[in-house]
């Protein structure tokens, strides 16, 4: 099991350093698109964010997870490039299909949808840009599933720098603004396919097997359906703030957003993404219930711990990305509620694998259904009266709803052992803290100073209250020593 878990670790570590990379891109990008665009400009980009995300879902069709599910299953390397040819084809012309149908309805109503006009070339960067975007995630996830995370990490950094070179060129040079950055955007994701392109040609062979992919739709699509409806209903919270108010108050959440999203791009997706396609490759092992439950245990004790730095540190990150600008300021108040909600959902996230393993795909698209549509109602109904806060609120509360869910229905397939007790405690100590850090005073050193400290009293507490117990550690630092060696 010791074997196993070290192997998730170091993976995840791999996987860390691209994606922390790519979030630290932001320190450099977002202070110049927010210096270099006013309020509602940088409310448009977050908005248009959302749509690529929306665009990105709708054109999988349950072909990806069909062959995150079928490529392991086959030893036969032709079988192997024939299931890969057959998946990119499909997924290329559905991409292709759904990014135009976006396009109509951008070029059509954009007044309606962003409640900003925006000019048809910036559209036209934004639409291109997110074409070869969404080209990347086949032979993206090809590398996942051949377990290569340096492959994937080294071609995700040159695509980071790439977009930093030209942010800077084209908004701090040529003084650009919002077209800029999306000009910046298409040119580096073109150039990153173009890379791509060598290992889609050592995949492909020239063979399309129709009764393979009708298998793939026939397993993923309910899942892709749910995933698409509960985007969009995900995503709609700063939709719903910009038809209520503003696209300024909807990139002001946005931002808040992104800085709590440090949590998961650093360490939730790529824990996640280093388990999931091992889960999947070891669920028929003797250990693999152990591991899982092990996992599970240093996973929510180390995202809780990194969750509280990125809350504590929240005001100075704010005030970075955002080039100082003290409209982003209430981002502070939001990215505590963000930030737990993301925790929630690393567990939700957790608890649906075993449910994959027995494929009770049903199951989760129900949930995921029902949530969705929740958290719609629930933005609807708070944000008018309260704002964004409403918005964070929501997102924070169905999150929780949908791990409780996932967590009994995983447990009606097989045993898992969370302990409640430890958690609750964790979480109470947790919030506390963070109420603390409110009233911290205005001397910045004074209150970096006292937020170090609460960050180690929190791990101290854990220690004390033996949620932290002493092998664990050792286990950790272990780990963390054979991951930074490479052994």
């Amino acid at each position: 099991m010791k074997q196993s878990t070290h192997k998730v670790f170091k993976t995840t570590a791999i996987y860390s350093i691209g994606n922390t990379i790519r979030k630290l891109s932001g320190i450099i990008i977002l202070p110049l698109i927010t210096f270099y665009t006013s309020t509602e400009e940088f409310g448009v980009w977050t908005l248009l964010e959302t749509i690529f995300m929306l665009t990105m879902i709708s054109s999988g069709w349950g072909v990806k997870s069909g062959f995150t599910r079928w490529f392991n299953d086959m030893a036969d390397k032709a079988q192997k490039k024939s299931l890969f040819t057959t998946a990119i084809a499909f997924n290329y012309s559905i991409s292709i299909v759904v990014l135009l149908i976006f396009a109509a309805a951008l070029f059509r109503y954009s007044q309606v949808i962003l409640k900003y006009e925006v000019s048809h070339q910036v559209l036209i960067y934004f639409l291109i840009s997110s074409l070869f975007r969404m080209f990347q995630e086949m032979p993206y996830l090809l590398i996942k599933l051949k377990q290569r995370a340096a492959a994937q990490t080294k071609h995700s950094t040159i695509n980071v720098l790439m977009t930093i070179l030209f942010t800077v060129y084209f908004l701090y040079f040529k003084k650009e603004g919002l077209e800029g950055a999306f000009k910046a955007q298409m040119i580096a994701n073109t150039l990153t396919f173009l890379g791509l392109i060598p290992i889609i040609k050592s995949h492909f062979k020239l063979s399309f097997n129709t009764p393979l992919l009708k298998e793939m739709i026939a397993y993923g699509l309910p899942l892709a359906l749910s995933a698409i409806l509960t985007t969009f209903l995900n995503l709609s919270d700063r939709h719903i703030i910009n038809q209520f108010f503003n696209p300024a108050e909807s990139g002001s959440y946005g931002l808040a957003f992104k800085v709590a999203n440090l949590l998961d791009m650093v360490f939730i997706s790529s824990f996640l993404t280093a388990y999931t396609f091992y889960y999947y490759q070891s669920f028929r092992n003797a250990d693999n219930e152990k591991v899982f439950q092990s996992l599970q245990r240093y996973f929510l004790i180390i995202i809780t711990i990194a969750g509280l730095g990125i809350v504590l540190f929240s005001k100075e990150i704010l005030w970075v990305v955002s080039a100082g600008d003290d409209f982003y300021n209430d981002g502070i108040f939001l990215t505590p509620i963000l930030i737990l909600g993301l925790i929630f959902s690393g567990l939700r996230n957790f608890f649906t694998l075993p449910l994959h393993k027995h494929k009770r795909t049903k199951i989760i698209s129900k949930i995921l259904i029902i949530i969705g549509i929740l958290n719609l109602v629930l933005n609807i109904v708070l944000v008018p009266p309260i704002g964004k806060i409403g918005a964070a609120w929501s997102t924070m509360l169905v999150q929780l709803i949908a791990a409780i869910w996932f967590y009994i229905e995983a447990s009606k397939s097989e045993s898992i052992a969370f302990d409640l007790k430890a958690s609750l405690k964790m979480i109470i100590l947790w919030i506390s803290l963070v109420l603390i850090s409110f009233i911290l005073p205005d001397n910045i050193i004074v209150a970096i100073v006292i937020k170090l400290l609460m960050a180690g009293i929190f791990v101290g507490a854990l220690m004390v209250l033996k949620i932290i117990l002493p092998e664990e550690i050792t286990e950790m630092i272990r780990i963390g020593k054979k991951v930074l060696s490479k052994k």
